[in-house]
């Protein structure tokens, strides 16, 4: 393949041999004066001369230029080919036979040889001399040396190749504009990146996203260094790019301006961006927005007064007993009912209201128009009644509800921050409310602010009561009905305060719903508990095992179900001396997924599982499945009207029997009448707790209780001794057995 023709300005001496046509103005010049003058003028040039018959053979040089004489002299009698690199020698008979055919002269770059073993580029013209008959009878050549202005053309488009490789590479378009002329030029490959002609500068700018064609213009106008970092652009296909644009100003030998930059296809960095940030405001499962860009979304729609008259509402909604959906439905199934949740309200709600999935099963809704705070209470009643779900299971149905929290407010006086917190408060209040058989759908008020009040200042006193150890046990004795004996304790929160004595739970039960709280006291129950354990074993009492009520918060990271056996083991005390009981709502309430590993690892060190309250929740059949429980306690309400009520007899006794077949052992709880206890008896439950068997007492009445057990078994085993002694050998087995 030739080369490609470079007609590029030659310098001044290089001008007056191409100007002139060295082998034409042979031709031209006449005899002897012209020829001298023209000789002269080709060794002032310095290029390599030839003259040769029509089949290309040298028969004169008149110059040797770069070749040299030595050359020259080897060439004379031969052809043209031995001037010529191999490589070039085809393509020269190439153009030379197609000049041969059609008599014109012809051109082209070969490399030349020269004595010192170089080749050089040479730029080099063949003319052939006509006769009168219209043959060639000579052929008449010049080659010009441009080895270095070759080289340098080289490198400077090597050079252009990688500048337009990179522009390419980087989606980068570069180019120069004329404010004086309104003109631009930009690379090729704006026809790719941009999809308009790179002189094509009003097709450019008319692309632009009109909130942008301003300012990119008024950059330009403005001179100097220019930026315009993000800018929308229509591609004529169609796609919406996004560019970012650069450049400075300089000025030419004339003064006139002009801006050379660079515009940058910057869609994949923003596209990127946008997937950034929505992966970080929006949540994954339901494709809503999260908590934080609820919460940022709110405060663009509060704390304007352009409509003084308009309100703002926030709903939060969030599943009652959803842990007894996730166990029935499974995860998957749970997963689905939550994104189903997620386009409901995205379906019921209007266009400009917000909705987001704050976190578990909850959903934040923002009514961007609420006139009043009864249309907001309107709006969430609707909303319930579009969740309200019917779930089958093989032996029952489960109903999807969902308790509401409201906060309502005017616009002009709304605060985000303020009104979440009383929708927090709101919807905490409606969740217990709920759980009585009560309103589901509660909006912020003065009474539900005093209730959140007082559950922060209960937050302090229990804090402040913890460091001043004031938290304490109370021990409910657990009896075994056949015997009437002390079989073991569980132990119950008190606060023992300064001034108003030893409070119960009911006082102070709201601090349980506070984590940390929970955490700590759990804590500080298990340090005491263990003291005394250790101190009835020392003194050799039999105290049974000791059970602990474990909260939800107390399964968390660090919590007391994942510390007790270390405790145990550093307080030197069997793991058969203590037990854990763990309510059903433990199970479906937040964080319920991190019993299961608990549970198992208690169960690994020893320590028994009771599940309390048994019989109350939707799923405790499938508890005692998947937990390693190993004993239940049958809940006061069904033992409460056990003499009166049928179904609450038949309940128990099934319950029972439901024990036995799974082996594990049973505790009747709230056990008050001798009716209660003899009924218990004869269906053969072991165990019951309740005031009739005895209250919880503190640390030294259990003492004493132990201590006059022991004393009671020392006696009756030293009667029995006696007894043994003066009964003769044959009624001995008759009064072993009745004893």
């Amino acid at each position: 393949m030739s080369q490609p023709e470079h007609h590029d300005a030659p310098s001044h001496q290089a001008m007056t041999l191409a100007d002139c046509h060295p082998a034409d103005a042979m031709v031209a010049g006449d005899a002897a004066g012209d020829a001298l003058r023209y000789l002269a003028l080709l060794e002032a040039g310095g290029g390599l001369i030839w003259q040769a018959d029509p089949d290309g053979r040298i028969r004169a040089v008149p110059t040797a230029g770069h070749v040299g004489r030595a050359a020259i002299s080897l060439m004379q009698g031969h052809g043209w080919l031995t001037l010529f690199h191999p490589d070039d020698r085809f393509r020269f008979l190439l153009q030379a036979g197609r000049a041969r055919r059609v008599g014109r002269a012809f051109e082209g770059r070969w490399r030349i040889g020269i004595p010192a073993g170089f080749w050089r580029w040479h730029r080099i013209r063949v003319v052939p001399l006509m006769n009168e008959d219209g043959r060639i009878h000579e052929w008449v050549g010049n080659a010009l040396d441009i080895h270095e202005r070759y080289l340098a053309e080289g490198r400077i488009a090597g050079s252009e190749a990688r500048l337009r490789l990179a522009l390419s590479a980087a989606r980068m378009v570069a180019w120069e504009y004329d404010p004086e002329a309104g003109k631009s030029s930009r690379t090729d490959n704006s026809w790719t990146i941009l999809g308009v002609a790179p002189d094509d500068f009003d097709g450019y700018i008319a692309n632009m996203h009109p909130d942008d064609r301003a300012v990119f213009h008024a950059a330009y106008v403005k001179g100097g260094s220019m930026r315009v970092p993000e800018l929308r652009y229509r591609h004529p296909d169609g796609r919406m790019l996004w560019l970012s644009s650069r450049g400075l100003e300089r000025r030419d030998a004339d003064g006139r301006r002009r801006i050379i930059g660079v515009t940058y296809d910057i869609t994949d960095r923003k596209v990127a961006e946008e997937e950034i940030w929505r992966a970080a405001n929006h949540d994954p499962l339901t494709g809503l927005p999260n908590r934080a860009c609820f919460l940022a979304s709110l405060n663009q729609h509060v704390g304007n007064d352009a409509d003084c008259g308009s309100g703002v509402a926030i709903a939060l909604l969030d599943y009652l007993d959803f842990r007894a959906l996730d166990a029935a439905l499974g995860h998957e199934g749970a997963d689905a009912l939550l994104r189903r949740t997620g386009v409901r309200l995205r379906e019921k709600l209007g266009r400009d209201d917000i909705v987001a999935r704050i976190g578990g099963d909850e959903f934040g809704v923002v009514l961007t128009d609420a006139v009043s705070a009864e249309e907001a209470v309107a709006v969430a009643q609707a909303l319930t009644e579009t969740l309200a779900e019917d779930i089958y299971q093989a032996d029952h149905i489960l109903t999807a509800r969902v308790c509401v929290g409201l906060a309502w407010s005017t616009r002009s006086e709304a605060e985000g921050e303020t009104l979440f917190r009383q929708a927090q408060t709101a919807l905490h209040a409606a969740k217990q409310s709920a759980r009585r058989g009560a309103a589901s759908i509660l909006l912020f008020d003065q009474e539900l602010a005093r209730g959140g009040a007082r559950r922060v200042g209960m937050a302090a006193q229990i804090a402040r009561a913890l460091d001043a150890r004031e938290i304490i046990p109370y021990y409910q004795p657990k009896i075994e009905l056949d015997s009437g004996l002390v079989c073991g304790f569980e132990a119950l929160a008190r606060w023992r305060h300064p001034e108003r004595g030893v409070l119960t739970p009911s006082v102070f039960g709201s601090a349980f719903d506070m984590p940390e709280l929970a955490r700590a006291i759990g804590r500080e129950m298990a340090r005491q508990v263990l003291d005394d354990l250790r101190g009835w074993i020392d003194a050799g009492l039999a105290a049974g095992p000791v059970a602990l009520n474990l909260a939800a918060a107390d399964f968390g990271e660090g919590g007391l179900a994942w510390t007790l056996p270390d405790m145990l083991a550093e307080s030197a005390i069997p793991a058969r001396y203590c037990a854990v009981e763990v309510t059903e709502r433990v199970f479906l309430g937040e964080g319920g997924g991190a019993v299961a590993g608990a549970l198992t690892y208690l169960d690994r060190a020893g320590i028994r599982i009771a599940l309390d309250d048994f019989g109350t929740g939707y799923a405790s059949l499938v508890h005692l499945k998947q937990f390693p429980v190993s004993e239940i306690k049958i809940d006061r309400s069904f033992i409460r009207d056990l003499e009166t009520d049928a179904e609450d007899a038949a309940i128990v006794a099934a319950l029972l029997g439901l024990a036995r077949a799974l082996s594990l052992d049973v505790t009747a709880e709230g056990v008050e009448t001798e009716a209660q206890a003899a009924f218990l008896r004869d269906h053969h439950c072991e165990m019951a707790q309740g005031f009739l068997l005895g209250k919880p007492m503190g640390r030294d009445c259990a003492s004493a209780l132990l201590t006059r057990q022991a004393l009671d078994r020392s006696i009756s085993h030293r009667r029995k001794r006696v007894i043994d002694a003066e009964t003769p050998g044959p009624v001995q087995p008759l009064l072993a057995g009745q004893g």
